[in-house]
């Protein structure tokens, strides 16, 4: 682990990843289990941030819900990489930027308000770098975490599917809730309530909101979002497949229950360039172990695997939420 965290910061991030309380004073519940005062737990909280442990308390959104997004890649030569990476970021939708081994190299991803707004992103990434954009944009999520275990190995087998988004339960004025969550809740007393001020509305209110909204799975996850690498995750595994698409739901839910998998979406392919049409990622400690994973998962769907291939990151040029814009109002 690369951040020389204390017992307490141990628990308080390990512990809130998932199932945050969503409750008017939650830091209450929070320390009283950390076995400190709830100011002590938002001073800590406060500090992990500053350091770079943790990105925000907030809401993982459930992606194509309230927004439109898309993986993104262009090959830029080795002399160009760091221009083109500081283009593709400039652009405001862009959240994740990635360094990749491959001869694409350069992997993006683009949340905007609805499709028309993506696609007109994704032009000015071309225009502006001269580089082909290869978008690949997803077809189905099979899973979706990104939490990681600070005191523990992942060894629990997980749900394998990831179940529906609701989206009749979206009310108009959800948007503007879930952009003011774009840089997480404020960490204090009663941050609800400091949402609800902001929004012009009452913290029971918003609290029912988080609540429907996490029901219907439009909310995947909502705790601490850790910044993996600032806690020995360091091997950053992009694995792509080659299934047979009379099989891809079978291969998802398999891949899916592996606890080592954070993600596992199918995309379209882009023939012959790309016949993937399957993605996990794998956070692991080192290259080997994140290997090893992957080839567990070969090994479990050989009969179905065409090819495949791993693009490990050897840099991050950009990683933050997404954010939402106050003119959202299409689900794309």
């Amino acid at each position: 682990m690369s951040a020389q965290l204390s017992k307490t910061d141990l628990v308080l991030v390990d512990r809130w990843q998932h199932n945050f309380p969503l409750v008017p004073k939650p830091f209450n519940i929070i320390g009283r289990e950390a076995g400190v005062r709830a100011s002590q737990a938002i001073r800590r909280f406060e500090q992990l941030v500053e350091d770079g442990v943790i990105s925000r308390i907030g809401a993982v959104l459930a992606p194509n819900t309230v927004s439109a997004s898309c993986l993104a890649a262009v090959a830029a030569p080795p002399h160009f990489v760091e221009t083109a990476a500081q283009i593709i970021n400039d652009e405001p939708g862009v959240n994740h930027n990635y360094l990749r081994e491959n001869d694409l190299n350069i992997w993006f991803v683009v949340v905007e308000r609805d499709r028309a707004t993506l696609e007109a992103t994704l032009a000015r990434i071309e225009q502006a770098t001269n580089l082909v954009v290869h978008a690949f944009r997803m077809e189905k999520a099979f899973h979706l975490d990104l939490g990681f275990s600070l005191t523990q190995q992942r060894v629990d087998k997980k749900a394998p599917m990831l179940p529906p988004v609701d989206l009749s339960v979206l009310e108009a004025d959800d948007y503007a809730l879930l952009e003011e969550l774009s840089d997480g809740i404020p960490l204090s007393d009663r941050p609800f309530l400091r949402l609800a001020l902001k929004l012009g509305r009452s913290e029971t209110l918003v609290l029912d909101r988080l609540k429907v909204l996490q029901g219907a799975g439009i909310i995947r996850r909502f705790g601490v979002v850790v910044r993996h690498r600032s806690i020995g995750y360091r091997a950053n595994a992009m694995s792509v497949w080659n299934v047979r698409d009379e099989h891809v739901d079978e291969v998802g839910a398999m891949f899916s229950a592996d606890p080592m998998v954070s993600l596992c979406y199918q995309r379209n392919r882009e023939m012959p360039l790309w016949p993937y049409n399957l993605y996990t990622m794998t956070h692991a400690n080192s290259r080997e172990e994140a290997l090893e994973v992957i080839n567990r998962l070969s090994a479990m769907a050989t009969q179905h695997v065409m090819s495949s291939n791993v693009l490990f990151s050897t840099k991050c040029f950009k990683q933050r939420g997404a954010r939402l814009s106050r003119s959202i109002g299409v689900i794309a």
